[in-house]
């Protein structure tokens, strides 16, 4: 039995048996494999697994950003305000995108336009989705520069992004995500580049505008120390699936999937001063070009046995608001 989403109007995203391929000469590569969940209003979700297990696939796949030669959602639906997304029109999801659902990428240099000003560029986003002048779309830049605590914001909006630190580019890039006020912001990795104490201060901010405004927030990233430090929900992902969903205080107390365990057991823990090597998950990711037979874990578990190898899991509620895909979830738990 898949956990059970008892949020009724609360939910703002729904997502359900989501997949997305990916096309070469030669092959097929099924990147999402029928995923489902949903993200609350207001509520900050994580998604975290490691780099190539479909997490910023989710991401593209939502706002329909994938490369459209060689990628394409072959099935499922992504509920927002109860329309389907993969249904709309190319006009109808550009009003949606970056206006209701924005999103926040992982290097901005390779985002922002290098031969305009970051005012320019926040004032473009303003005015695509709102019929305000063109001197209202700067004010609405400036103030946003100020939300996102850049110092004289006044100054900065006539600056181009080289001209800026790789933390004042992601700012940017927050105040452009949020100048239309949107319902859900996706953040895909927005600290990656960062040093730590920028890290802390960037999801310090996002966090901080979020409760301000209201904004839901859905947060990918492959650390599990920023998923404990803001989020209330968290998804764990592997090969293309879900491999358990949580709420953040029940999965770090009690992880139900072996893989969620890995990836717990890999975190540094220096609370005694001690650097010790950090164990890691024997084995390698399946290829997603081959048909997975059983699941996708099982070549990489000490819990496997038969069943594992042979039929897949679904996602089955192991205790309330906490699920896993895992024929062994129990014995987990009891390890």
């Amino acid at each position: 039995m898949q956990m059970q989403n008892t949020s009724g109007d609360n939910v703002l995203l729904d997502v359900r048996d989501l997949d997305t391929h990916f096309y070469g000469e030669e092959s097929v590569t099924r990147a999402l494999g029928g995923i489902s969940f949903h993200v609350n209003r207001g509520e900050t979700l994580g998604i975290v697994g490691e780099s190539g297990c479909g997490k910023s696939v989710t991401a593209l796949s939502i706002l329909r950003l994938l490369p459209k030669l060689t990628a394409k959602t072959v099935g499922g639906e992504i509920r927002f305000h109860g329309s389907d997304l993969l249904k709309l029109s190319e006009r109808e999801i550009r009003k949606i995108r970056g206006d209701r659902i924005a999103m926040i990428f992982q290097e901005p240099m390779t985002s922002l336009s290098p031969v305009h000003t970051v005012g320019h560029q926040i004032a473009e986003a303003v005015q695509i989705h709102t019929k305000v002048s063109r001197s209202d779309a700067l004010e609405r830049s400036r103030e946003m520069l100020r939300l996102v605590r850049i110092a004289d914001p006044e100054r900065r909006l006539y600056s181009y992004p080289h001209e800026m630190s790789g933390g004042m580019r992601q700012r940017v890039m927050i105040a452009m995500a949020l100048a239309c006020s949107p319902e859900l912001l996706i953040a895909d990795e927005p600290t990656t580049a960062l040093d730590v104490t920028m890290q802390a201060q960037i999801l310090r901010l996002i966090i901080d505008l979020k409760q301000r405004m209201g904004t839901a927030v859905m947060f990918i990233t492959h650390d599990l120390g920023v998923v404990a430090e803001t989020c209330q929900r968290v998804i764990v992902m592997y090969a293309g699936r879900i491999v358990e969903q949580a709420d953040v205080l029940d999965l770090f107390a009690r992880p139900a999937h072996p893989y969620t365990q890995g990836l717990m057991r890999s975190m540094p823990d220096r609370r005694h001063g001690r650097r010790q090597r950090l164990p890691e998950i024997p084995g390698i990711v399946p290829s997603l070009r081959e048909p997975i037979v059983g699941c996708s874990f099982a070549p990489r578990c000490p819990f496997a046995i038969d069943i594992c190898r042979e039929k897949a899991p679904t996602m089955r509620d192991v205790r309330p608001s906490h699920a896993a895909a895992c024929w062994r979830s129990e014995e987990v738990l009891g390890a």
